[in-house]
């Protein structure tokens, strides 16, 4: 009897081993980032001229030689992580990058601005922090607010002060966003494109096939179809593949490829690196090329 209750108290604790560590590989993996606001702020948001478009430049790097910003985006970091979020380090992370054409691999990006406005001797700091979706680029969850104003007070205390009463459901919001893609799936985007003759319109129920039995509940939808592009969008990634790995459009469409490529198709994949450096948007993008 006594062998049987400590087995079964054995049980127990394993379970509860479990069931505590999946829930922590479940979290979403976060990275702070300056917003746009924030780097025009600082004069670090250059801009470029396509025909007209204007384009946005982000000198991420050297944000980080400001120290209040630096420390500010440490603080916002380790409050997350005091609440048991995995944080990537933008500032580590852009030296991985360096050179290469690399994606920052997260789940949620959490844009922070803010500013201080005076009056007199007292300094009060107003913040916003967006969560955005890093494979759809949707914005998921806010939050914005004043600190107190104070006298002599560093960046890092008012912005820690104007947080503290928002973290909390800021999180919570977060966690349960990602909780409930577990039953609808990441969403991705999916280019096909013809470049060697191949007329489209002969693979498309190849193509649809396949995304119905490999996207979560068979959902996506097919935007346009003509000979020589396929357009596909809000096709559902499973969070994690069979090896138990987080997927991003890249690993979860090569699926796809050996797919074509099975049937005598030669195939090139390969994902937009726009927005790279902030880990924005481009792991639910993907883009198949028919050579």
């Amino acid at each position: 009897m006594r062998l049987k209750s400590f087995s079964t108290l054995l049980l127990c604790l394993f379970s509860l081993f479990c069931v505590e560590a999946f829930g922590q590989a479940k979290k979403p993996r976060l990275v702070v980032v300056p917003s746009d606001a924030l780097l025009n702020q600082m004069g670090l948001l250059g801009t470029t001229d396509d025909m007209g478009e204007v384009n946005y430049v982000q000198n991420y790097k050297t944000a980080f030689l400001d120290t209040d910003f630096k420390a500010c985006i440490a603080k916002i970091a380790e409050m997350f992580s005091d609440r048991g979020f995995p944080l990537t380090m933008l500032e580590a992370e852009l030296r991985r990058a360096q050179g290469k054409n690399i994606v920052i691999p997260v789940d949620i990006r959490l844009e922070l601005n803010y500013k201080i406005n005076k009056s007199g001797p007292r300094e009060e700091l107003y913040f916003e922090l967006t969560a955005l979706d890093a494979y759809s680029s949707k914005q998921i969850g806010a939050a914005s607010g004043p600190s107190k104003p104070a006298i002599g007070e560093s960046k890092v205390n008012l912005l820690q002060e104007a947080v503290l009463s928002h973290i909390d459901k800021f999180a919570s919001d977060i966690d349960t966003y990602f909780t409930g893609l577990a039953d609808v799936g990441h969403e991705s985007r999916l280019t096909i494109e013809s470049q060697g003759g191949v007329d489209l319109n002969d693979i498309i129920d190849d193509v649809e096939d396949w995304l119905s039995n490999n996207c979560v509940n068979g959902a996506f939808s097919t935007d346009n179809v003509d000979e020589s592009s396929i357009q596909v969008s809000q096709a559902m990634m499973p969070l994690y593949g069979a090896n138990g790995r987080a997927l991003d459009a890249r690993n979860f469409y090569s699926g796809l490829r050996k797919a074509l490529e099975a049937k005598g198709l030669v195939v090139k994949q390969s994902s937009s690196a726009a927005n790279s450096g902030s880990g924005g948007g481009t792991l639910g993008d993907a883009y198949l090329s028919i050579e």
